[in-house]
């Protein structure tokens, strides 16, 4: 590549030394050869690397393999009054919302499509904490499929929806019953450390009943 690089710069050189000799009138014929071939040899250089430049981005296809999974995040869990044991809507005019915050640690794997399904152990508990025991620790398996992504920023959206039976085989969700919806939503996403981290940020957050009112999370995917 060195020697590549001189032997141009020499070409270079011995045009404009050419051009100062010519100077008062044109230059003879196999001068204007040596320019043409020079310049062939210059755009073979170059092309490559403008071509490489110009193709700015990380694919879709490379977060494709395992990954870990951490979040955490904070949301309104809307009860019934004046007994609040029974989930209902949070537009229930006896709704009342109570806080909650949330810890999640899980594994999962994605394909080259964008697909993915994560296993996740999770841990609920009133915000703030109080003397009563921790509400929830429960598994989950969370199908994700992402929706949007734009190389050149490394960003997008995916959707997610959280099943409280089943399981993860590969990047697929499996139940060998009735799938059971848990919750569902939307991720907004940006790549960072050569496409090997995905942080997110919860954009829509909902469950069956309509019980979940305001809410904030976030987490990190890591590829292994």
């Amino acid at each position: 590549m060195k020697t590549r690089i001189l032997g141009i710069l020499g070409g270079i050189a011995l045009l404009l030394s050419a051009g100062s000799v010519y100077a008062g009138g044109p230059p003879p014929k196999p001068v204007k050869k040596v320019f043409s071939v020079v310049m062939l040899l210059m755009f073979g250089f170059m092309l490559p690397g403008l071509a490489k430049a110009g193709s700015s981005g990380r694919r879709l296809s490379s977060l494709a393999g395992t990954f870990s999974y951490t979040a955490h995040g904070n949301f309104g869990y809307c009860l019934e009054s004046p007994s609040y044991t029974v989930e209902v809507s949070c537009t229930n005019s006896e709704a009342v919302a109570f806080p909650i915050t949330e810890v999640d640690v899980g594994q999962g794997t994605r394909d080259q499509n964008g697909h993915s399904c994560v296993t996740i152990n999770g841990t609920d508990s009133d915000l703030t904490p109080g003397t009563s025991a921790t509400a929830v620790t429960y598994q989950a398996h969370d199908a994700e499929t992402i929706t949007s992504y734009d190389p050149a920023t490394q960003s997008g959206d995916e959707s997610f929806i959280y099943y409280s039976n089943g399981e993860c085989v590969g990047a697929k969700f499996e139940s060998s019953g009735t799938p059971v919806i848990a919750a569902s939503g939307i991720y907004h996403f940006v790549l960072s450390a050569k496409g090997t981290r995905l942080d997110w940020e919860m954009t829509s957050l909902t469950d069956p009943v309509g019980g979940i009112a305001d809410f904030v999370f976030s987490g990190t995917d890591l590829q292994q």
